[in-house]
């Protein structure tokens, strides 16, 4: 998990046997909308990049019953 953590990864949520990490933002549709209409239309360009691009990920991890951590990839 640390290495995760190294990489960009942060912890979301905690429970006894499982974390789930996050990584990524999502995007602020207020903020670009705002910059959008003030730029008469031209922020729309970076906007529409920004969203196309921009994922966030999610992965679980749990310790099974013989102390093995399972990974399972989240939407």
């Amino acid at each position: 998990m640390s290495r995760r953590i190294a990489s960009g990864w942060r912890v979301e949520s905690r429970s006894g046997s499982q974390v789930v990490l996050v990584r990524g933002q999502p995007v602020n549709h207020v903020l670009h909308a705002f910059l959008t209409v003030f730029s008469c239309l031209v922020w729309g360009v970076v906007w529409v990049g920004l969203a196309l691009v921009n994922r966030v990920e999610r992965e679980a991890l749990t310790v099974d019953a013989q102390g093995r951590i399972v990974t399972v990839s989240a939407p």
